[in-house]
């Protein structure tokens, strides 16, 4: 009974309010598929020489506000998709962009759809994407989304996709998704990251996967005479404090497009009969790639947030005085008694004469500006004292021989 009692007082007793938060991070993208081209045909000295992310996502936002999203059915990447306005004067026109508190709060094209505003930042993409000869895509769709509420921050990212289909059917994929959440609530981080591929079909044999942490058994010999590689999916979430990063990095498959070409038989018609008909600076046009990178499934979620301040500071106890015991009714011991023992004397305080009180003498240091006063009056004094007799000297201050008064005639008297 008294464990019962126990239960009972802990579920009905009111869990810890969490602290609403202050400042805040939050970031998101995602792309379903994305193609890397590597070529000698573009003269750029970087690797690779081309990129396009299909159905692509991203999301931003912080403490501000600010918010941000963009939605691309098609995008070149960063460089050209953000850079176009600085290099041609005009941005890149296959995205739905939205902003706050800039502006437009939304857009939407077709397959693009983009949301931004104080608390919320959100994207979606999906249509059926193609890249001619090289890839085809089915219920294709990404998602990005940033929003912050008064107790938690929270960044999610998802790609999904019913079938790709890579290389006119060579390599097909169904069944594929990938999500990655983060959530802080300015106290700790936590997220999750997962994906899932439900079957390969390579040269019409089918592969189906049991377990997400490994490929199927006989996919990668099966995949080897075409001259791809594959490279496994991955899933992790970082905590560092209050942050939490968790992240996706797809599905990758390496195309070495000569291997291939050679494996196909294209080889031979393509350099022993095309290239002599055509002119020498056109045969490289027969070698358009040397390697393709084919990424399925990329997702990414970033969020940071901070417990908000409190505005007033909590109420300071006020100092308490020691209370001092009144003194005994006591008659105090007379002039000249031995002091009682236990008690100790009164102290003798010497008294401290006030610098007022003194009385001034006539010799004392009057101060600065009394001295500056004096020396005008004496500088003052000695000029006047000057120019008297100056004036004497020059108006004649000697006696006359024939016994007529000097100095300044008087003109009042005629």
């Amino acid at each position: 009974m008294r464990y019962a009692l126990v239960l009972l007082l802990l579920l009905l007793s009111p869990a810890p309010a969490k602290a609403d938060i202050g400042g805040f991070t939050l970031t998101a993208h995602a792309a379903p598929v994305s193609v890397l081209l590597h070529t000698d045909l573009i003269p750029v000295p970087a690797e690779p020489q081309g990129e396009v992310h299909l159905s692509y996502t991203q999301t931003e936002l912080g403490s501000g506000p600010i918010g941000r999203s963009v939605a691309s059915s098609l995008w070149p990447g960063a460089a050209v998709g953000t850079g176009l306005p600085q290099l041609l004067g005009f941005a890149y026109p296959v995205q739905a962009n939205a902003a706050h508190p800039g502006g437009p709060a939304d857009e939407s094209k077709p397959g693009m759809k983009a949301t931004a505003g104080a608390a919320k930042a959100e994207s979606h993409a999906g249509a059926k994407q193609e890249v001619p000869f090289l890839l085809t895509a089915d219920g294709l769709s990404s998602s990005s989304v940033s929003s912050a509420g008064a107790s938690e921050a929270r960044s999610t990212a998802v790609t999904s996709a019913q079938t790709i289909s890579l290389l006119a059917g060579l390599v097909v994929l169904s069944g594929v998704k990938f999500e990655s959440v983060a959530v802080s609530d300015g106290s700790k981080g936590s997220g999750t990251s997962t994906f899932s591929i439900a079957e390969f079909t390579v040269l019409g044999q089918k592969f189906p996967v049991k377990a997400p942490d490994a490929p199927p058994d006989g996919l990668l010999k099966a995949l080897e005479p075409l001259g791809i590689t594959l490279t496994w999916p991955t899933a992790a979430t970082k905590l560092e404090g209050a942050a939490a990063t968790s992240s996706s990095r797809g599905l990758t498959l390496t195309v070495d497009v000569l291997a291939l070409r050679t494996k196909l038989g294209l080889g031979g018609i393509l350099d022993g009969v095309l290239a002599p008909l055509l002119p020498k600076e056109l045969v490289p046009l027969l070698n358009p790639l040397r390697k393709m990178v084919v990424v399925v499934g990329d997702t990414e979620a970033v969020a940071n947030a901070s417990a908000s301040a409190p505005l007033t500071p909590p109420d300071a106890p006020a100092p308490i005085m020691p209370v001092v015991p009144p003194a005994a009714d006591t008659s105090p011991p007379a002039l000249g008694a031995p002091p009682v023992a236990g008690v100790t004397p009164p102290r003798t305080v010497t008294p401290v004469a006030s610098a007022r009180a003194k009385p001034r003498s006539l010799l004392d240091f009057p101060g600065v500006p009394a001295l500056l006063v004096l020396t005008g009056l004496g500088v003052a004094a000695a000029g006047a004292f000057g120019m008297k007799s100056f004036g004497t000297f020059l108006l004649g201050g000697a006696p006359c021989p024939s016994g007529h008064p000097t100095g300044v005639p008087d003109l009042r008297n005629g």
